[in-house]
């Protein structure tokens, strides 16, 4: 399963982590991810485990923390149609 932006969305990098805004809607979410998320992981290319595999490899911070904490940065997203999972 992928992720990607939904329609109208855009997303940018921040210090503190991301920012997707909604065009059609005017609304900004703020995921506070620290150097763990970036824009491309919701190009719809990138799967959940590669992406706990390329912060893993990034953060030196354990797989299955990374696997426990990354649905807590996404679910909101997800739920508020910021992101749309995708079956492949």
């Amino acid at each position: 399963m992928t992720c990607r932006l939904a329609d109208n969305v855009q997303v940018r990098k921040e210090g503190w982590g991301l920012l997707f805004y909604l065009e059609t809607r005017h609304k900004v979410f703020f995921v506070r991810s620290g150097d763990w998320l970036y824009p491309e992981h919701f190009d719809g290319t990138w799967t959940f485990d590669g992406i706990v595999n390329d912060i893993a490899e990034r953060s030196d911070t354990p797989a299955e923390i990374i696997e426990r904490s990354l649905p807590k940065l996404t679910d909101r997203l997800i739920k508020n149609r910021v992101i749309i999972d995708e079956v492949c």
